[in-house]
């Protein structure tokens, strides 16, 4: 018995300082591993939010450049069929579509659906005034269709999901 209280007395007092030694450096540990966390998240944020400011500005010029006015007198040149016209404009959606998918990672589900949204309904206007003119008609007379049925619309595509752009970056959702 008397070996087994020197032995106690011996091995505990090593026991407690080591124990006391591993929850110091433990909580220790832990502090920085925190504090690193933090500051990753800090510098995250500081790369993140300029990124997400500039896909914000990225899908509102898209939709400035697909909006069908803009389009138009960007891809009509003098002489163009109809036909011409609406594969190049067709083209030109597409183009800046595909230039700007990336956009998506920083941009809300909302946002990037009512960009997706706008694109398909200019696709439709388009795809509507080709099917409302003549197989010989003028790329002049397309546009003038386009322009039409635009002027008959409550609102353009692109105007809203602008609008929705906007809202979405001015009320802090980035």
């Amino acid at each position: 018995m008397e070996q087994l209280i020197e032995i106690v007395k011996i091995t505990v007092p090593p026991l407690l300082v080591f124990a006391m030694a591993y929850f110091m450096l433990k909580q220790f540990f832990d502090r920085e591993a925190k504090q690193r966390k933090e500051e990753f998240m800090l510098n995250s944020r500081k790369d993140y939010i300029p990124l997400r400011m500039q896909a914000y500005e990225r899908a509102i010029l898209y939709l400035e450049r697909i909006d069908p006015n803009n389009v138009l007198m960007r891809v009509h040149k003098a002489g163009m069929s109809a036909k011409y016209l609406h594969s190049e404009l067709l083209k030109a959606v597409r183009d800046e579509y595909t230039h700007n998918m990336a956009q998506q990672v920083y941009i809300s589900e909302k946002g990037w659906a009512q960009l997706k949204k706008a694109k398909e309904e200019t696709v439709q206007i388009f795809n509507t005034a080709q099917a409302k003119v003549h197989d010989n008609a003028t790329g002049i007379e397309l546009s003038a269709k386009i322009f039409e049925i635009c002027a008959q619309l409550d609102h353009i595509p692109t105007e809203l999901g602008i609008k929705v752009m906007k809202k979405e970056f001015q009320s802090g959702l980035i």
